[in-house]
């Protein structure tokens, strides 16, 4: 009898190729457009104190002339502690926040750094809220250290044009560019996050 195998179902044929299903192992486009995000708060945080570094010799010269228009004594800003020529904290914090930014950014393109995006992303974006809340009080906050200080040099100094004369030092364009940073910083927070709980980012970090 004939036994050839042609008889036998292909089902049944081991030299008959086989369909498999391949699964994808690259990264999310997702996951891809969640770093830039994150790069580019991270950017964001850093460009302005460049900037202000930049400019911060003007600015306080122009504070101090204000002060001397005022007829206060310029040096009177420097001994109370105030200065405008970005020192201090106000150089080095924003630098620490683009580097926290960054880290989960860098993490996340290997499929690491999800939930500490999702830990750092909204510290930063409730930070930069409140940083915004304080640069609007400025003045107001300004007005009522000189107005508490027992100093008469001090108290009746005009806070509000202090500030407007030594904002007045920077280039136009700053507050245009203070305003598209704070849309990156305030979108891409938000963007990020988003992105990083959709499915296809899920799937990529579990397969991580």
């Amino acid at each position: 009898m004939d036994m050839s195998t042609s008889r036998f179902p292909a089902a049944l044929d081991n030299t008959h190729p086989t369909t498999t299903r391949h699964t994808t192992t690259g990264r999310p486009r997702v996951v891809t457009v969640a770093a830039i995000l994150q790069f580019a708060v991270a950017v964001g945080f850093a460009s302005i104190p460049v900037v202000r570094l930049m400019f911060g010799a003007d600015v306080q010269a122009a504070a101090e002339a204000e002060a001397a228009r005022q007829g206060r004594d310029p040096g009177i800003l420097t001994d109370a502690g105030l200065r405008f020529d970005e020192t201090g904290v106000a150089i080095w914090a924003p630098f620490i926040v683009a580097v926290l930014v960054a880290l989960p950014a860098a993490l996340n393109l290997a499929g690491r750094g999800r939930i500490l995006s999702w830990v750092v992303l909204p510290l930063v974006l409730i930070g930069n809220v409140m940083i915004m809340a304080s640069n609007a009080a400025a003045a107001d906050t300004l007005q009522a250290f000189f107005d508490a200080s027992s100093d008469p040099a001090l108290s009746g100094l005009d806070a509000t044009a202090l500030l407007a004369a030594a904002y007045s030092a920077y280039p136009e364009w700053l507050s245009i560019l203070e305003a598209a940073w704070s849309v990156v910083i305030v979108g891409g927070c938000v963007g990020a996050v988003v992105l990083l709980a959709l499915k296809p980012s899920r799937l990529f970090f579990r397969r991580k």
